[in-house]
């Protein structure tokens, strides 16, 4: 669906508003299920986590009423590829306006409900990125340790037979690298600050993309 969501113009297969078939027995009343787009942005809008959700409910006797993740799943397992008579599709049209704003308010919720079952994950991330940050950075500056500290390493074999301005150059170029790795430390601190940052309080996105009627097969027609 991702792809889809992408695709412009005829490449796209995806209808933004479908209405399909379900079997009598799983369902009594017309229900309507909404498919979005969240986006987690970490404090530096750097994106965090991308997913689609889904939220709906049931249409009965001009209310709307919220279904569960299971009753959502299995209705949405359950959905056949047939199309819904025009009479039944312009109902729904007129009706769309009694329930869009419950709908939204549906996807919301989903849309809070599944950030906050993110945290441990994201979490997690934050972890595993100052870890590894603090790895790579450290090996670099032991790297670096051990070259500058061979007795006869290529740098210093460098100055036998060099001008005057030359070794001048390769002792510039070993001041630059005991620098560098003087700064590494800092440089840690400021890596892993930035990480720890941009997790604190990722901030949620909705992007409406689909709504889905689903009409059992005795109110189809």
């Amino acid at each position: 669906m991702r792809a889809e969501i992408w695709a412009s113009g005829d490449q796209s297969k995806l209808h933004r508003v479908t209405a399909r078939t379900i079997p009598n027995h799983l369902l009594d009343t017309v229900a309507v299920i909404a498919h979005a787009r969240l986006i987690l942005l970490g404090s530096d809008t750097q994106r965090l986590h991308e997913e689609l959700i889904a939220a709906g409910g049931y249409l009965r006797e001009g209310r709307y009423i919220r279904m569960n993740e299971r009753q959502l799943k299995e209705a949405l397992a359950a959905a056949q590829d047939h199309t819904v008579s025009p009479a039944m599709q312009q109902k729904l049209t007129i009706q769309w306006e009694t329930h869009r704003d419950p709908l939204l308010q549906s996807l919301q919720s989903r849309m809070r409900e599944r950030a906050g079952s993110l945290q441990k994950l994201l979490s997690d991330r934050a972890t595993k990125e100052e870890r590894d940050i603090r790895f790579i950075l450290s090996e670099l500056r032991a790297s670096i340790l051990k070259e500058l500290h061979q007795p006869e390493g290529p740098l210093q074999l460098q100055l036998t037979g060099f001008s005057t301005e030359e070794r001048q150059q390769v002792e510039r170029n070993l001041s630059a690298l005991e620098e560098r790795a003087h700064q590494i430390e800092t440089e840690i601190e400021q890596e892993t600050t930035r990480i720890r940052q941009r997790f604190a309080n990722p901030q949620p996105r909705l992007f409406p993309v689909t709504v889905t009627y689903l009409v059992p097969e005795r109110l189809a027609y």
